[in-house]
């Protein structure tokens, strides 16, 4: 009796054992020559299913379409672009104005002006300047000191140098032709001089320039 038990134990562990192995895809065990097949699985033994080799899954996102790039736009040039350093100072709204290359007011020559201006029996609160470097290039800065002079509105222009000259005249004009005579330009009357630089170099010059400047005064006061 304790023999046919202790064989039943041993074939309930052997059945258990091969099930197992069935379940892990082992069909059947060598043993010497003689191949033993794995038993069929009862039918209260659900089979599990062999897992397929993970397949990797990419998690991005799907690109969302840009909108519509918008054409690069054309550089522009610098003349059009971008304005050429111009200074003002004094009042923005005079009856006269100054152009001249230069720093401004700063410097020998800035100081020759304001005296002139004085002489004149103006401040230089009362007047407006404009001053702009050397070597820019001319249409754009023709085309900003316009812009700035009408904003400005004065009734009289003074030139002073043949650079600024040129600027609001226009052209290749020649500053001992027309120094001293009035130009009419765009509605303005324009009074080309020498540059305070001159003055300083040739004192000589500076009767000349006064000379000028007296016109000036006439014209704001009605005479001339």
């Amino acid at each position: 009796m304790a023999e046919m038990e202790e064989r039943e134990l041993l074939l309930r562990s052997l059945k258990g054992y091969l099930v197992d192995l069935a379940d892990s895809g082992v069909d059947e065990l060598a043993y010497g020559t003689v191949a033993v097949a794995a038993p069929p699985l009862t039918a209260t033994a659900s089979a599990t299913p062999a897992v397929p080799p993970a397949v990797s899954i990419e998690t991005t996102e799907p690109a969302v379409p840009a909108g519509p790039v918008a054409p690069a736009a054309p550089v522009a040039s610098a003349a059009s672009d971008e304005e050429p350093p111009c200074r003002q100072e004094g009042a923005t709204q005079a009856r006269l104005l100054f152009l001249m290359t230069g720093p401004g007011y700063d410097g020998a020559a800035g100081d020759l002006l304001a005296k002139i201006i004085g002489a004149m029996k103006f401040s230089t609160d009362q007047v407006c300047l404009l001053t702009f470097d050397t070597g820019v290039d001319a249409e754009a800065m023709a085309r900003c000191l316009a812009k700035r002079v009408d904003a400005v509105g004065p009734e009289v222009v003074v030139t002073l140098g043949e650079e600024a000259t040129r600027l609001v005249v226009g052209g290749k004009v020649n500053l001992e032709r027309v120094r001293g005579q009035w130009q009419g330009v765009r509605g303005r009357a324009v009074m080309p001089t020498l540059h305070p630089d001159a003055l300083l170099s040739d004192e000589g010059l500076k009767r000349h320039v006064w000379e000028d400047m007296k016109l000036v005064m006439r014209r704001l006061a009605g005479a001339g």
